[in-house]
């Protein structure tokens, strides 16, 4: 069952969050615990200074294929706690992120386990500093592990060093960046691919479509272009991107860099945008300039927001790529946790997407990911 979102505004330099649990350590299965802060070595985590993009991983694994291989989730009376931090709770991605890693702490904890997870943010999706002060007060708190989304793929350096100091893993969740011990989202190049084939089928293999993207010191904004541009190229060259321009996941800011686009290339068949915030900007720049949406141009949006939906639903927007945020951030908990208690996970799981249009927007979202919860020993 969808838990109701939870707005958890916490100010970055209050540094008032309170996380219970010990310090830092990764069990071994069965129950066999061991605690690493014992241990006379640190462990070896990630370097910062090394790119990590979880497309290079040769044994990245799909988070379907890991339930299958290892199957229940292993007993364990170790006592966790997980810090999150995601980019901004005015994203309502992040909020349901949030609300996924509780989902599964109150799971896990019905079924006798021991783990507790408290996820905060900054004040805003700009707010780099910000993160990265609520990141160093998370590793001194002494957390057993850290769920990750920074803002760039820099800003939070300084912090996951810290927590590498402090012999704490840093999971990156959604978005890559150098220093992460383990990526856990969904395939952003894939999801640009997806996007491009949608694209090709509806407006019949043939016209000019553009690119709206997100902040360019992101691994996602970098993907999502690169997947959508390369199935043409690869796929169909009978199909243009005409254009392609940052709107740094802003709404106001997508809106006027499509009615540019819509002026210089009055032919423009579809735009599609990073995230969904900036498809709902260039529905309202496409609705002012007096274009009939999904007829004259289609405008795709990435993530699964539920105003995405509303917008689908009325006959605006045209789809958006759903990477189910509420599941993937239960999916990245669980993936956590099962790592912690010292089962074999590799460094690189890819949680599952789906184009949503209106054939199927409304389905639940448990129909559509077909999902099932996880079993516990």
């Amino acid at each position: 069952m969808k838990r109701k979102v939870t707005l958890l505004l916490c100010l970055a330099l209050t540094g008032t969050m309170v996380l219970g649990g010990c310090g830092s350590s990764k069990g071994d299965s069965d129950g066999g615990e061991k605690d690493a802060s014992k241990d006379s070595q640190k462990t070896k985590w990630a370097s910062t200074d090394e790119t990590f993009n979880p497309l290079d991983e040769k044994d990245a694994i799909s988070f379907e294929d890991l339930r299958e291989k290892l199957g229940a989730i292993s007993k364990s009376d170790k006592e966790f706690s997980f810090a999150g931090n995601v980019k901004a709770f005015e994203n309502v991605v992040w909020q349901e992120i949030a609300n996924g890693y509780e989902g599964f702490a109150d799971d896990a904890k019905a079924a006798g386990r021991k783990l507790t997870v408290d996820t905060t943010s900054p004040m805003g999706e700009s707010d780099e500093e910000g993160q990265l002060s609520i990141l160093k007060d998370q590793v001194r708190q002494g957390v057993n592990a850290v769920l990750l989304s920074p803002i760039s793929d820099a800003n939070c350096l300084p912090g996951i060093e810290a927590a590498h100091d402090a012999d704490i893993p840093v999971f990156a969740v959604n978005n890559e960046f150098n220093g992460a011990d383990m990526f856990v989202g969904p395939n952003s190049l894939e999801q640009g691919e997806i996007a491009a084939e949608w694209v090709n089928d509806k407006i019949g293999g043939k016209g000019e479509v553009a690119i709206v993207m997100g902040m360019a010191k992101t691994g996602v904004t970098r993907n999502r272009t690169e997947g959508f541009e390369s199935w043409f190229k690869e796929n169909n060259p009978d199909i243009e991107v005409v254009a392609k321009q940052n709107a740094d996941w802003d709404r106001s800011k997508a809106k006027d860099v499509a009615a540019t686009f819509l002026k210089t290339y009055p032919d423009l068949k579809a735009v599609f945008c990073n995230n969904d915030v900036m498809a709902l900007g260039v529905v309202e720049a496409v609705k002012e300039a007096n274009l009939e949406l999904n007829k004259d141009i289609y405008v795709i949006g990435c993530d699964g927001q539920s105003e995405a939906y509303d917008s689908i639903r009325a006959g605006e927007m045209a789809a958006t790529i759903d990477s189910f945020p509420y599941y993937e951030g239960y999916m990245a908990a669980e993936v956590c946790y099962r790592w912690m208690i010292g089962q074999d996970v590799p460094k690189v799981v890819f949680t599952p997407c789906r184009m949503l249009d209106s054939t199927n927007v409304d389905k639940t979202a448990e129909e559509n990911l077909g999902w099932e919860a996880p079993t516990f020993e």
